[in-house]
């Protein structure tokens, strides 16, 4: 009886340790591939001004609720990046440090001009596309939609949704044919 007790007891108490162990490895994975939302000047050093915001684009009816930001650069790359509202009301956004080193996520047309707006690519039904949609002035000024891809980053520290539910953000790299 008492090895029994005593086999019970040593077995609850590894259940336990194990257990702790791995919530405690989830947390703090969880919290150092967190990148920090930072003032819209410090990422405008990076990736160009600020040129419109959006929704960020999801693949169903419940959304992230998060904001997108479209920032152009010098090259004419445009930069899709989270964007969140601060305590105090300041724009705040989130860029990967990695960032510049990943692949383009789509081509943008070659008579692209200026962006006129953002939005998320409709369905016709209450699911989402999951797909950034545009709308710009050609080379001619004449209005064009066109819709883009989004990519998730797999390794490194990534930005996370601001509100539930908590997961991690695509970004957008759009660059020119």
């Amino acid at each position: 009886m008492k090895r029994r007790r005593k086999l019970s007891a040593w077995l609850a108490l590894s259940v336990l340790v194990f257990v702790s162990m791995f919530v405690a490895s989830c947390t703090r994975t969880e919290k150092e591939s967190r990148v920090a939302y930072v003032p819209i000047a410090q990422l405008e050093q990076s990736y160009g001004r600020l040129i419109t915001v959006a929704n960020s684009p999801t693949f169903d009816q419940h959304g992230t609720g998060d904001r997108l930001g479209l920032f152009r650069d010098d090259n004419g790359t445009i930069w899709g990046l989270a964007l969140t509202v601060g305590t105090d009301g300041s724009t705040l956004g989130c860029a990967p440090p990695n960032l510049h080193e990943l692949a383009a996520t789509d081509t943008l047309p070659a008579d692209f001009g200026e962006i006129v707006g953002a939005t998320n690519q409709p369905t016709g039904w209450r699911g989402g596309s999951g797909r950034l949609e545009l709308l710009f002035r050609d080379a001619k000024g004449d209005l064009q939609w066109h819709s883009f891809s989004a990519a998730v980053i797999k390794t490194g520290p990534v930005c996370w949704s601001q509100s539930p539910p908590e997961e991690p953000l695509r970004y957008y790299r759009l660059v020119k044919d």
